[in-house]
């Protein structure tokens, strides 16, 4: 993320400064989701092995509606502060790499 905001915050006036920043935050964006389903997903279900059926079932439902929510919900509330406190979104690109 470093690479991408630091292109951000030199300033976007030349296509090629745009171009770079593009291509860095595309990378960034496979990178975190191909890691995310590669060693996030598969480690979160092998939390519900040792459990019985019923609390597989009832564990990964209460878990996966309410955290993805409840997670999703938070961040953007966190997002929306940071920008109606900076007043854009292109301000507020330094607290939000910091945070997120």
């Amino acid at each position: 993320a470093i690479p991408f905001f630091t292109c951000i915050l030199m300033g976007l006036d030349s296509p090629a400064r745009l171009h770079i920043a593009v291509i860095l935050g595309t990378i960034q964006s496979l990178l975190s989701k191909t890691s995310k389903y590669a060693l996030f997903d598969p480690t979160t279900q092998m939390a519900y092995i040792p459990l019985d059926d019923e609390s597989k079932v009832k564990g990964k439902a209460a878990i996966d509606v309410l955290g993805s929510r409840i997670g999703k919900s938070g961040g953007s509330l966190i997002q929306q502060g940071l920008v109606f406190w900076f007043g854009n979104i292109i301000k507020a690109a330094p607290a939000v790499s910091v945070i997120f």
